[in-house]
């Protein structure tokens, strides 16, 4: 597996003010304290009944893909960081036509197979994750987890972003819903940021409304 380089990671200017400096020294990340989220045994609850409008959502997505005729397979499992750099394997929906290496999709990836854009921007293709909230590789809500690769590269590049692994890793981030994917160091950079905030701030209350605003951007995208 081939280890991106910075390049390829498409280096551009900050555009948010940041609690930690990418040219700070390691040892310079402040020290961070957990908060308490949602108990693990209620969000795994909470995807056992979400899995059920999935599984239909999910019979929809393949019949779509049927009628297109996209051809290869319809899951994935790709390598992840979770807690305590753990790696576990996460079920997504395939949206590309070359899902090899650890590589960032550009916003117009020409591997993107039709419909692919789509769920990506809706984070359909993450649907299948509630299998691995079920599981107890992940929770619904905390930090995004990352392929091994830009995992590795991004702890040594940015300050703080070990921190991200404290916690599960959850289907929901408050950085996605502030940010959206990011493929840029500053879009990394700035995800550290919140998903360090997250980290500190969590609450039962918390989770439960960035469980509401993901679902409530689902159903109705056009108001999120």
């Amino acid at each position: 597996m081939t280890t991106p380089t910075t390049d390829s990671l498409k280096a551009a200017p900050a555009t948010r003010p940041v609690e930690i400096d990418l040219a700070e020294p390691i040892s310079a990340a402040p020290e961070i304290s957990l908060g308490r989220g949602l108990p693990e045994g209620v969000q795994r609850f909470l995807a056992g009944v979400l899995l059920v409008p999935g599984v239909f959502m999910l019979l929809i997505i393949r019949f779509v893909w049927f009628v297109r005729g996209i051809p290869g397979p319809f899951f994935f499992w790709q390598d992840r960081v979770g807690l305590h750099d753990q790696t576990f394997r996460i079920l997504k929906i395939r949206t590309m036509s070359d899902e090899s290496g650890p590589v960032f999709a550009d916003v117009e990836d020409t591997r993107v197979v039709p419909t692919g854009r789509f769920l990506r921007r809706m984070h359909l293709d993450e649907l299948p994750q509630l299998w691995n909230v079920l599981r107890g590789d992940m929770l619904l809500v905390g930090p995004r987890p990352e392929q091994p690769g830009p995992h590795e590269l991004l702890s040594k590049l940015l300050v703080g972003y070990e921190s991200r692994v404290l916690v599960k890793p959850g289907m929901v981030a408050l950085s996605n819903l502030r940010d959206g994917y990011a493929r840029t160091i500053p879009e990394h950079r700035r995800r550290v940021v919140w998903d360090r905030w997250y980290i500190r701030h969590r609450t039962h209350a918390l989770d439960l409304k960035l469980l509401v605003r993901a679902v409530w951007g689902l159903c109705c995208p056009w108001r999120a």
